[in-house]
């Protein structure tokens, strides 16, 4: 049901979405996703959650598990100004729960979990840089709202971009002020 959901959402936009039409996808009566999810307004939590879970999976995990701290953080960093991570899900999906988490608490919530956990493990990686002596003392968790803020930045700068070497040069010079930031080379 959450995948029909999100197909609707890429192709009727957020505006066009409705139960009825995840219905209609799926072959069944609206009433049986009622039953499941109640509302539009559930069935986007649960797809923000759903995102959340992928996020873990295919990145958040795989960091989380580099044992060397400085290895770790270059990993996350190279992750959050990659297009391919910006590319996990398509802007008008995210947008689309992003507009919905402008009016709905509920939404706001389980979509700023998903920031959350991005500033979590870059401050899980930069403490553990500090405390292995590979960056000098600080705020992690100030560091780390510098982190997400750039790569969040970055999303924002590339929506629409067409050049994708444009915009991965975007990326590439984000990440750079970034180290920088850390005192980190770029090597």
């Amino acid at each position: 049901m959450l995948a029909a959901y999100y197909q609707v959402l890429l192709d009727e936009g957020l505006e066009g979405a409705s139960i009825g039409k995840v219905a209609k996808r799926l072959d069944v009566h609206p009433s049986l996703i009622i039953h499941y999810f109640g509302t539009k307004e559930q069935l986007t939590i649960e797809l923000v959650d759903y995102l959340l879970e992928v996020y873990y999976q295919t990145y958040g995990e795989k960091l989380a598990a580099i044992e060397d701290p400085l290895e770790r953080l270059r990993a996350i960093l190279d992750t959050f100004f990659s297009l391919s991570y910006q590319e996990l899900l398509p802007e008008s999906v995210f947008y689309a729960c992003f507009y919905l988490s402008l009016r709905r608490p509920r939404v706001r919530a389980a979509f700023a979990a998903l920031h959350e956990a991005e500033r979590q493990l870059a401050e899980t990686a930069i403490a553990a840089c500090m405390a292995s002596g590979a960056l000098g003392e600080g705020d992690a968790h100030e560091l780390a709202l510098a982190v997400k803020g750039m790569e969040a930045g970055f999303a924002v700068l590339i929506g629409g971009n067409v050049d994708e070497d444009a915009a991965q040069r975007m990326g590439d010079s984000l990440k750079g002020q970034v180290l920088r930031l850390l005192r980190l080379s770029e090597g």
